[in-house]
């Protein structure tokens, strides 16, 4: 099924190059400390740092590699928190994503047309209900990271949770309104976008909880340092010169230090503000740092971020359609993105993502509801226009039923669209399901 999706993107499957995130004996790294709840150890995980001194506990060495229930319990019984290696942090997660298979545990099953839009309107009042909030929470925030004053972390963490709720119960709702946009607000969208999906694909990797919390907090503040950077440099129509670049790099470390700086904000949260555009080859910025120091948290920011802002019309260029971005993700694994991440990141969008437009083989337009589990790339689709793209009356249609036009023809997915080529108000579709 993999193979089937990188043709139709246009790919030509070779052989794999599988990242070995385990360490090697020969390796060595900057240790980069991660504070965490000794709630939290697991086996594996390189403890370096304590919240007291090494001498109050009884232990041989100020550093220890939990092998042990009997060492967690140890440090739980002693410590509140303490800090870990990243590196070794980074290889439970690598170990656990590269182990982990994908079952039936994840599959819904397939939705008739009915079923699958009774299902969307049904969760359609909650998700807007969050979605909206949401916009309206993160242009204010943004606004007080302009004035340098201090965020509304908590209302962050409360909308988050909102999200999450509505994603558990079905992420369709949100998938859908996160095709609004506004080019005027690219970067606060931008950062509800990420945020959603990164809750999503979260989901999608079956992670619990508190984890989809912590990605969707990440998500929606890894980019507060842009609102450092001069708007007109920002907002910038044409290429940049060399200088401008220069300084639209920065805003990774002005994220990172302002909030920092403004406190209550989970350490992971700040760091992912810092590395989100660095990558596995090293080559991304600011710090040109390795795979060796990027969390799970930050892989996976780095790979919605990008395919976000591939898919959207930015200032200086339209968005292209969903197909070629996972493209250009999938041309990427293993030198920019983490292997094993985008592979999963494709199969959850899949080649016809949901709330994505699609043009049928006679030119009818379409919103993509729901993937079929046992056939992706025959989704359930709601038709938005006719052949000649005037809008109608929304049609659902299941393609594995093999539906035919008015004509007798077979109805096929042509390809997919970017947003930018209909000239329907895509807006008023998607708030029509609520």
């Amino acid at each position: 099924m993999f193979d089937s999706f990188l043709h139709l993107l246009g790919i030509k499957p070779k052989a794999e190059v599988v990242l070995d995130s385990r360490p090697k004996a020969t390796t060595t790294h900057k240790v980069e400390k991660k504070k965490i709840s000794v709630q939290k150890l697991a086996k594996g995980m390189t403890v370096v740092e304590l919240d007291r001194p090494w001498t109050e506990i009884p232990v041989l060495f100020q550093e220890i590699t939990i092998e042990s229930d009997k060492e967690i319990a140890l440090l739980q019984k002693y410590c509140q928190h303490v800090y870990i290696d990243y590196h070794s942090y980074n290889t439970i997660y690598a170990e656990q994503l590269r182990d982990r298979k994908r079952t039936s545990i994840y599959k819904k099953p397939n939705l008739t047309p009915q079923e699958a839009s009774a299902k969307l309107r049904e969760e359609m009042p909650r998700a807007t209900k969050a979605f909206d909030k949401s916009r309206k929470h993160i242009l204010e925030l943004m606004a007080d990271v302009q004035r340098d004053s201090k965020i509304d972390i908590e209302g962050s963490k409360e909308l988050v949770s909102s999200c999450v709720d509505s994603i558990l119960s079905d992420e369709t709702a949100l998938f859908w309104l996160s095709k609004i946009k506004n080019k005027d607000e690219y970067t606060s969208e931008h950062c509800v976008r990420v945020g959603i999906l990164a809750i999503a694909f979260g989901k999608y990797l079956q992670l619990p909880r508190e984890q989809l919390e912590m990605l969707g907090l990440c998500g929606i503040l890894h980019d507060v340092g842009k609102m450092k950077v001069p708007q007109h440099i920002l907002n910038k129509e044409g290429p940049l010169t060399p200088d401008e670049f220069k300084i639209i790099k920065e805003h990774t470390v002005l994220g990172y230090v302002f909030l920092r700086n403004h406190g209550g904000i989970d350490e992971q949260v700040c760091t992912t503000a810092y590395n989100h555009h660095e990558r596995l080859n090293g080559k991304g910025y600011p710090r040109k740092a390795n795979e060796e120091v990027l969390s799970l948290y930050d892989r996976i920011i780095a790979i919605i971020d990008s395919y976000d802002a591939m898919i959207s019309d930015r200032c200086y260029r339209k968005g292209m359609p969903p197909s070629r971005a996972l493209n250009q993700l999938y041309k990427g694994r293993g030198e920019l993105y983490d292997v094993e991440l985008v592979k999963q990141f494709i199969q959850m969008v899949g080649v016809y993502p949901v709330g994505s437009l699609i043009e049928m083989n006679n030119g009818q337009v379409g919103v993509v509801l729901t993937v079929n589990e046992n056939s992706k790339l025959e989704p359930v689709v709601e038709l938005v226009t006719d052949a000649e793209r005037n809008l109608i009356k929304p049609i659902s249609i299941d393609l594995t039923k093999q539906p035919k036009d008015e004509n007798g023809q077979p109805l096929k997915i042509l390809h997919t669209l970017a947003d930018n080529e209909v000239d329907f108000d895509l807006e008023a579709i998607i708030k029509g399901a609520a």
